[in-house]
C-alpha cells in the first residue's frame, strides 16, 4: 500500500465506526424529539458515501470500473477514434516522446493537465477569485448593496455563457473573453468609470495570482522539454483557454517552462478551438507546416488526439492514472464543499497533501505525526482570532504563556499569508495562574480561596500558601498561631476546619496578606505596562483554554483601574465555570463552546492534555515579576522550570511543534488559493481532531504512554497517563463485583479513556466505548 492509501484506510474505519454512532444517537433524540446533538454543520450521507469512495478505493479497482465503462460506452454507443489511441502515464512520457519525436520537426504540447497541473480544480480557481472579488467588494459597497458570495460566483458563470454566445455569433468558437469578463463582472456592481477599470484590473492580476498559486510543472516535464530542445526539436504549445498567449507565457514563465518553446497558440486570440479541430489547421498554416511534420501530446481524448488525428497529425495522449486519481478526489471534494461547508477542511487538507512543501509527508517519527495531526484544529484557531479581531476592531493581541508562544509563531506565519486584509499587532505576555491570582484576590476569606479550591481539593497549608505565591516562611508561624500545627497536613474538609477557618480570619493573617496582594498587584501593573496593556481601548488574549482563568484574574485585578482595557479571550475551548463574567470581559471557544451545550464540540475536551503538551513553550511557568539587574525600569519575569519539562520538549514536544509549523507555512501559502473563513473549517477541522480523540490508531495510543504532564499549579505533580490500576487495592476486593468496580474507578480516573480502550485491543472497543459514552452524554 501507498502511504496516501494508508492513510486513507485508517481514516476510514473510524468514520465508519463514528458514522453508525452518530445514526443510532440521532435516531434515539428524534424519538424523543429532542434538540439536534450540534449546531455545526454535518455530513451529509451521499457527499459521505462519495467522499470515503473516492479516499479509499484502490487504484487497480478504480482503474477496473473506468476501463469497464469506458468500453460499455464504446460497445453501445460506437464512440471513439478508429484508429488505436496510444496513452502514457507521465513517467514513461519521456521514453516515448524521444522515441516517436525522431521525424518531427515541431512538437506541440497541450499546456493543462499536460505541462502543468493545478493543485485544484480550474472551477475551484474561478470560486476562489469570486471569493477574493467579494472581499474586495465589502470594502467598497454599503452592506445594503452587499452581494452574496454565490451570487458573485454565479454572476461570472452567467457571464462567460454570454460572451461565448456573442463570441458564436461573430463566427468564432465559443471560447470566452477574458478582458471582456473582467470588465463585465466588475461593472455588474462598479459600473462608473475608471473604478469600474481599476476593478477589472485587480481582478485579471487575482485571477493570474490564483492560477500561479495552483501551477506547477507536471512530473518530468521540464528535463522532456530540454532533451527535445537539445535534439533541435521546434516546440510550440497549443490551448483551449480564456488567458491570451502572453498572460499564458506568464504562467509557464512562473513554471520554469516559458523559455523552452519557440511560439504559442491560443484558443481565445484566434476564435477557434481544439475543440472543434479548428485551432490546429490555424497553427499548421502559420508554423507552415505539414501535418505529419507536427507531433501533439495532451490529456484530452478528443480536444488533443481525436481532432488533430483526424488532419493527419501523429499524437499521444497523457493519461495517468494517479493523476487522475488525484483529480477525482479534488472534484469530488469540490463537489462536497460546495452542497456543505462540512467538508471545507477535508478539501483544505487534501489540497495540502498533494502539494506539500514543508510538511514531512513520509515522516515515521510519531511526534512530528502528532504535531501533523493537531495542526488543522490550532491553525483555524489562529485563523479565527486574525478574522474576530478585525470584527471587533480590536488592535492589540496578547499570546498567553506558555502555550501562547507557539500560537504566537503561528500567527506569525499567517500574518504573512496574504490572506487578511489586516492583523492586529501580537505580543507575548508572561503571565501564570500562579502569577496572577493573588493580585486578583480581594481578600483572604473561604469565598475568594474557593475560586480555585472547588478544581484543586487536594491541599495542604503549604500547597495553599505555594499556589497563592505568599511567602511561606511568613505565614506557616501565624499559621501555628491558630491551631495549625502541621503545613503539610491535607485540609480534607476546609468549611468545617476550625484551625484553617480560623486562619482565614485572623486580622494579622488578613493584614499580612493585603501587604503581599497589593506588592503582586503593583508589579503586576507594572509588567502589563511595560508590554502596553494599560491605556488601550480592547485588547484580546489567546490561550489554548479551558476556563479562561488567567483573563478572570487581570479582570479581577484591574477592573477598577481607570486605564485597564476591556477584554476579549479567545480560546481553543472555553468550558465556562457557571460564574458571572464582569462587565468588560468576554470569552470565546474556538472548536468547543461548552454554553452551547453541542455534543460534538464537548467531546474535544475527551483529551485536553494534549493540547496543552504539544503547544507548551520549554521556558518554565511564570510565578513573580521582578527588576532586571541590569535595568531596573524592565519588569522581568520569574520561572519555575521541572526538568521532566524540558526533557519532554527534547524527547516529544519539539518535534510536534516543528509539525505544526510546517503545516502553517504550508497552510499559509494555499491558504489564499482556497479562501475558507475559520468558520468554514470549524466543523470538518473538529471532526479530524476527534477522530485521533475518539478513535486513536494503536501507535497513536501506544506513544502516549511515554507522555507526561507537569502540573505547575493546583497540585504541583507529575501526571502520567497510564491505566493506574493499584493491584492491593484490586486484591482487598472480595468479590467479583468490588474488583470491577475498583477497575472501573481507575479507568475512569484516566486522563484519555479511549487510548486505554484501544490499548487493551479488544476488537471494535473503540465503537462500543464510544457509543457508551455517546448514550451517557444524551441521557
Amino acid at each position: 500500500m501507498s502511504p496516501r492509501l494508508d492513510t486513507s484506510v485508517v481514516a476510514l474505519s473510524p468514520s465508519l465506526q463514528r458514522w453508525a454512532v452518530e445514526l443510532a444517537r440521532d435516531f434515539y433524540l428524534s424519538n424523543k424529539r429532542a434538540p439536534e446533538p450540534t449546531v455545526l454543520p454535518r455530513a451529509g450521507t451521499l457527499d459521505r458515501v462519495r467522499v470515503l469512495t473516492a479516499e479509499t478505493l484502490p487504484l487497480p479497482v478504480s482503474e477496473g470500473l473506468r476501463q469497464a465503462s469506458r468500453l460499455l460506452r464504446t460497445t453501445v454507443g460506437g464512440a471513439g477514434s478508429s484508429t488505436p489511441m496510444e496513452s502514457v502515464p507521465f513517467a514513461a512520457l519521456r521514453e516515448r516522446m524521444l522515441e516517436y519525436t525522431l521525424e518531427h520537426a515541431v512538437v506541440g504540447f497541450d499546456v493543462f493537465n499536460t505541462l502543468v497541473v493545478r493543485s485544484v480544480e480550474g472551477e475551484w480557481l474561478k470560486t476562489a477569485v469570486a471569493r477574493g472579488f467579494h472581499a474586495r467588494l465589502r470594502e467598497l459597497l454599503n452592506p445594503l448593496h452587499l452581494p452574496s458570495m454565490a451570487e458573485v460566483r454565479q454572476r461570472r458563470s452567467q457571464l462567460e455563457l454570454e460572451i461565448a454566445s456573442e463570441q458564436m455569433a461573430q463566427g468564432r468558437d465559443n471560447e470566452v473573453d477574458f478582458e471582456q469578463l473582467v470588465l463585465r463582472w466588475a461593472g455588474s456592481w462598479v459600473p462608473t468609470e475608471p473604478q469600474r477599470s481599476q476593478l477589472a484590473v485587480q481582478l485579471c492580476a487575482l485571477e493570474l495570482e490564483m492560477e500561479k498559486l495552483a501551477l506547477r510543472p507536471a512530473p518530468g516535464i521540464r528535463e522532456l522539454l530540454s532533451e527535445l530542445k537539445a535534439r533541435g526539436k521546434r516546440l510550440i504549445f497549443i490551448s483551449d483557454m480564456y488567458l491570451s498567449e502572453p498572460l499564458l507565457r506568464d504562467l509557464l514563465r512562473h513554471c520554469g517552462l516559458e523559455s523552452l518553446f519557440d511560439a504559442g497558440y491560443v484558443s481565445i486570440d484566434h476564435g477557434m478551438r481544439k475543440a472543434t479541430g479548428r485551432l490546429f489547421t490555424r497553427v499548421l498554416e502559420l508554423e507552415r507546416l505539414r501535418p505529419e511534420q507536427l507531433f501533439f501530446v495532451g490529456d484530452d481524448e478528443n480536444s488533443d488526439n481525436v481532432q488533430p488525428r483526424r488532419l493527419g497529425i501523429s499524437t499521444l495522449r497523457v493519461d495517468d492514472p494517479l493523476e487522475r486519481q488525484r483529480r477525482h478526489r479534488l472534484e469530488t471534494a469540490q463537489q462536497a464543499v460546495e452542497n456543505n461547508p462540512f467538508w471545507s477542511a477535508h478539501y483544505l487538507d487534501l489540497v495540502m497533501r498533494n502539494q506539500p512543501l514543508h510538511v514531512r509527508q513520509d515522516a515515521e517519527d510519531a511526534s512530528y505525526q502528532l504535531g501533523r495531526t493537531l495542526a488543522p484544529g490550532l491553525v483555524a484557531f489562529i485563523q479565527d482570532v486574525i478574522e474576530r479581531t478585525e470584527q471587533l476592531g480590536i488592535e492589540e493581541v496578547y499570546f498567553l504563556a506558555r502555550e501562547g508562544l507557539t500560537l504566537l509563531k503561528i500567527f506569525s506565519i499567517l500574518q504573512k499569508s496574504g490572506l487578511f486584509r489586516r492583523t492586529p499587532r501580537a505580543r507575548y505576555l508572561f503571565v501564570s495562574r500562579a502569577s496572577t491570582i493573588l493580585a486578583s484576590m480581594r481578600e483572604l476569606s473561604w469565598e475568594e480561596v474557593q475560586r480555585f479550591w472547588r478544581q484543586y481539593s487536594r491541599q495542604s497549608l503549604r500547597g495553599l500558601l505555594t499556589n497563592l505565591t505568599l511567602p511561606v516562611d511568613v505565614f506557616v508561624p501565624l499559621a501555628a498561631e491558630c491551631g495549625l500545627l502541621d503545613p503539610d497536613r491535607p485540609i480534607t474538609d476546609p468549611f468545617h476546619d476550625v484551625a484553617f477557618q480560623r486562619f482565614l480570619t485572623s486580622r494579622e493573617v488578613r493584614a499580612r496578606f493585603l501587604v503581599c496582594r497589593d506588592e503582586a498587584r503593583a508589579s503586576l501593573a507594572r509588567y502589563l505596562r511595560y508590554r502596553g496593556m494599560m491605556g488601550q481601548e480592547r485588547v484580546a488574549l489567546v490561550d489554548i483554554g479551558w476556563k479562561g482563568s488567567m483573563q478572570d484574574n487581570l479582570v479581577r485585578a484591574f477592573e477598577t483601574a481607570p486605564r485597564f482595557p476591556e477584554v476579549h479571550g479567545f480560546y481553543l475551548a472555553y468550558v465556562p465555570d457557571g460564574q458571572p463574567q464582569p462587565e468588560r470581559s468576554f470569552k470565546y471557544g474556538y472548536l468547543a463552546d461548552l454554553r452551547y451545550r453541542d455534543l460534538e464540540q464537548a467531546d474535544l475536551l475527551r483529551n485536553t492534555a494534549i493540547f496543552e503538551m504539544v503547544t507548551q513553550a520549554n521556558h518554565g511557568s511564570t510565578v513573580r515579576y521582578g527588576s532586571n539587574p541590569w535595568a531596573p525600569h524592565i519588569p522581568m519575569p520569574g520561572f519555575v522550570h521541572h526538568e521532566k519539562e524540558k526533557e519532554n520538549s527534547a524527547r516529544f514536544f519539539r518535534r510536534a511543534q516543528e509539525a505544526l509549523y510546517d503545516y502553517t507555512r504550508d497552510f499559509a501559502r494555499l491558504a489564499p488559493l482556497l479562501r475558507f473563513t475559520a468558520d468554514e473549517l470549524k466543523s470538518g477541522t473538529l471532526q479530524s481532531i476527534l477522530r485521533y480523540t475518539r478513535y486513536p490508531t494503536c501507535e497513536e495510543a501506544a506513544e502516549f504512554l511515554k507522555y507526561s504532564h507537569v502540573e505547575s499549579f493546583g497540585v504541583h505533580e507529575i501526571t502520567t497517563f497510564g491505566l493506574k490500576l493499584d493491584p492491593r487495592k484490586l486484591a482487598a476486593h472480595r468479590s467479583v463485583r468490588g474488583m470491577l468496580g475498583e477497575m472501573r474507578r481507575a479507568f475512569m480516573a484516566n486522563a484519555w479513556r479511549d487510548s486505554v480502550v484501544k490499548r487493551s485491543g479488544v476488537p471494535l472497543g473503540n465503537l462500543v466505548y464510544d457509543a457508551w459514552y455517546t448514550w451517557t452524554a444524551i441521557r
